[in-house]
């Protein structure tokens, strides 16, 4: 069983969802962030969503877009994205890792090159967020030939039939996003998520997460338990990040802070 739907399985055993944390990879610079990201699953991650650092994206504000610039600054890329990888598999086995990116990095870096060298290192899933259903035959056949699940997002306003028709190439899980606008804007509504995730249900039988829009602990914890499979956070700890980053904070600290604010989702999302 692949790591991403055996992860699912174990938390529908125990009828917990699934804690999705997000983090950009490299920032603020490579040893901080694969500090992080080794420490992330002790802290209560249940799957890992690694962003790719990217200076013209399309679905996150401005938190993210900072993170990636820190990032690149400091020589991130997509070939270290996949190194920071490659160490976290040295410790860790278990823990289902999903890239998130633009397909600009994995046009750049080859499609077929990147989906072989991404499953070689333990990759579980691949996210490429500015990619459509229509645009990615490409990115299929490669997927195909790597046994990488494939997740797809599904925006608020996606009716049933074209939800139907994106699962067909999905794998792994579907990703509702909760909102209408960017990552770490405005909050997401519970009411209007339930009725998107019936909507989905009606659709599809992949597991569903919900992300975007989610910025506390409690509101997180209130997703939870919606009966969403998993609930992603990521501008929060980006956030964390970056102030202390700003703040002229140790390497050390700025690790700390981080993990310490994915404990108190944790808290919440599993409780």
């Amino acid at each position: 069983m692949k790591r991403i739907a055996k992860k699912f399985s174990e938390l529908s055993a125990k009828n917990q969802c699934a804690f999705v944390t997000y983090i950009c990879a490299g920032d603020p610079n490579y040893e901080t962030s694969l500090n992080i990201l080794k420490n992330l699953p002790a802290k209560g991650a249940d799957i890992i969503e690694l962003g790719v650092p990217f200076l013209d994206p399309a679905g996150d504000g401005p938190t993210i877009e900072n993170a990636s610039k820190r990032a690149i600054l400091n020589g991130a890329s997509l070939q270290k994205t996949l190194l920071m990888v490659e160490e976290f598999r040295k410790i860790d086995s278990e823990t289902p890792i999903v890239l998130m990116t633009y397909y600009n990095p994995v046009f750049k870096f080859g499609c077929d090159k990147f989906f072989s060298e991404a499953a070689k290192i333990g990759v579980d899933g691949v996210l490429i967020v500015d990619l459509p259903m229509e645009e990615n035959a490409e990115v299929f056949k490669a997927v195909e030939k790597s046994n990488i699940d494939l997740i797809q997002l599904i925006a608020p306003t996606t009716d049933e039939a074209r939800i139907a028709k994106i699962s067909q190439t999905a794998s792994g899980f579907l990703y509702l996003i909760s909102m209408l606008g960017i990552t770490g804007t405005k909050s997401a509504n519970l009411e209007d998520n339930k009725i998107n995730l019936q909507k989905i249900r009606n659709s599809s039988n992949l597991p569903v997460v919900i992300g975007f829009g989610i910025k506390e602990p409690k509101q997180a914890g209130q997703f939870a338990k919606i009966g969403a499979n998993g609930v992603v956070i990521g501008s929060a700890f980006v956030k964390e990040i970056d102030e202390n980053f700003s703040a002229n904070k140790s390497n050390a600290e700025i690790c700390e802070a981080a993990l310490n604010k994915v404990a108190e989702f944790a808290k919440e999302i599993q409780n």
